[in-house]
């Protein structure tokens, strides 16, 4: 299983940051849940609407909907029809199994378990003012791949992930030159596609958070959008002890912290000012 040998590393990591707790949070890539917007007719009982969405798991699960812990909760939107949409997000108890036995391994108790959309989105509504009619697109630049959440009604309305493209293809993706084409390409087709608006200028904001070469992507996005841009900082308005503030890696690269930050917020909502 991917959580095979992990321990070490994570216990080394955990000496060198030179932390002392033992509750933790985990948050997944949303590449291990499955995530789902359901449309379902109007006057539904709740019992009828636990019972559709079930039938809707079902219809594209390989497993059996008993493997999975499956979490639903109704959006704030409607299809053109006027039907409600319910989100569905499913993981397979395996992988939840396998972090709780990771964790324990290591001497932690496991408090959270979330997945790096919600997580991000929850930093960011906790640190940014939103309008509630503003549609907002959070892009995650990872090496390999990038994530687009999009934002609408202070809600999750869409994610979409794409992967890109190994060294040697000749698309300069791999080294970072050929990633803001190509992110600029997928925004405008995810806008026009679901009926956002007609093209990039539509979007209110759009806002960056990932690993290396977000800044350098920052600067190249901003000669080609003219849509308010902003590297995320999850701790603009959170509560935390001048060791962490004031550490190297946050003062530098406080985008690489969004998930984390967004994790310790379910948990502790309080922490923000």
């Amino acid at each position: 299983m991917f959580f095979d040998n992990q321990a070490e590393v994570l216990k080394d990591l955990f000496e060198r940051t030179g932390g002392r707790g033992r509750e933790v949070g985990v948050v997944l890539h949303s590449g291990m849940v499955f995530i789902k917007k359901i449309p379902l007719a109007l006057g539904l009982e709740e019992e009828s609407i636990r019972e559709q969405i079930v039938w809707e798991a079902e219809q594209f699960l390989v497993a059996p909907v008993d493997d999975y812990i499956m979490e639903c909760q109704r959006l704030p939107f409607h299809t053109l029809e006027g039907n409600p949409v319910y989100l569905m997000v499913l993981i397979r108890k395996s992988v939840v199994e396998g972090v709780r036995s990771l964790v324990e391994e290591i001497g932690w108790t496991l408090r959270e378990i979330d997945v790096d959309v919600f997580s991000n989105i929850r930093a960011l509504l906790a640190n940014y003012d939103f309008n509630l009619d503003e549609t907002s697109v959070l892009v995650n630049i990872q090496r390999g791949y990038i994530t687009f959440v999009f934002i609408r009604r202070l809600e999750y309305f869409l994610s979409h992930g794409i992967l890109l493209e190994d060294e040697g293809s000749g698309s300069g993706v791999s080294d970072g030159s050929g990633i803001v084409p190509l992110l600029v390409k997928e925004l405008r087709r995810l806008v026009f596609g679901h009926r956002l608006g007609r093209g990039i200028e539509d979007l209110d904001r759009i806002f960056l958070v990932g690993g290396e070469g977000v800044r350098r992507i920052f600067q190249e996005l901003s000669s080609s959008v003219s849509v308010p841009l902003e590297i995320v900082n999850p701790f603009r308005r959170i509560n935390v002890s001048r060791s962490i503030s004031q550490s190297r890696e946050v003062v530098q690269f406080p985008e690489r912290f969004v998930a984390s930050v967004g994790v310790t917020l379910k948990r502790v909502p309080t922490l923000v000012e």
